[in-house]
């Protein structure tokens, strides 16, 4: 157990600045996403389900441009459609889980809390749950889609301006 969570940590310091920017652009994302839920559930036009759906595609279109020009530092067309992909199969994997739990509170907490305020914060909180436990991993799979490129651009390569061949002078 502890040898699994020294590896994260060395692997976390190793890109804590990347991961900061992930972290705060998941955040921006998951308060367009908790604003939507919050919006649309509680005027009583949405049930959970569709509710969570839209939040969650509110939410996670900022976030994939977030992560990609500012995180990750992407620009142009290079990998556009792998990343698009990967980024499409592991968020939607974190959405089901937690548009999946929305829905479940609902049918659990529906009979029991009457008030739809008080219903639409339990129904926010289990969103919430349902995104921590990817958290980290969904950086992880992230960090391989974006990560590549990322690196590719930047190292810098240091040259000579001029460079002279041996044995010749410049006048």
């Amino acid at each position: 157990m502890f040898a699994v969570e020294g590896r994260l940590v060395r692997w976390v310091t190793r890109h804590r600045v990347r991961f900061s920017k992930y972290a705060v652009a998941s955040m921006v994302a998951t308060g367009i996403t908790q604003l939507v839920l919050y919006g649309l559930y509680s005027s009583g036009g949405f049930d959970a389900t569709s509710a969570s759906a839209i939040g969650f595609v509110a939410g996670a279109v900022p976030h994939f441009v977030m992560i990609r020009w500012w995180a990750w530092r992407q620009r142009g067309m290079p990998r556009l459609t792998r990343q698009v992909v990967g980024y499409l199969v592991v968020t939607g994997l974190g959405g089901f889980v937690s548009v999946g739990l929305t829905t479940l509170a609902e049918l659990v907490f529906s009979p029991l809390v009457v008030d739809r305020d008080a219903r639409t914060l339990v129904l926010i909180m289990a969103y919430l749950l349902g995104g921590l436990p990817v958290f980290v991993a969904k950086f992880a799979f992230l960090d391989r889609v974006f990560g590549q490129v990322y690196e590719a651009t930047s190292s810098t390569s240091v040259r000579a301006a001029n460079p002279v061949a041996p044995g010749t002078t410049s006048s």
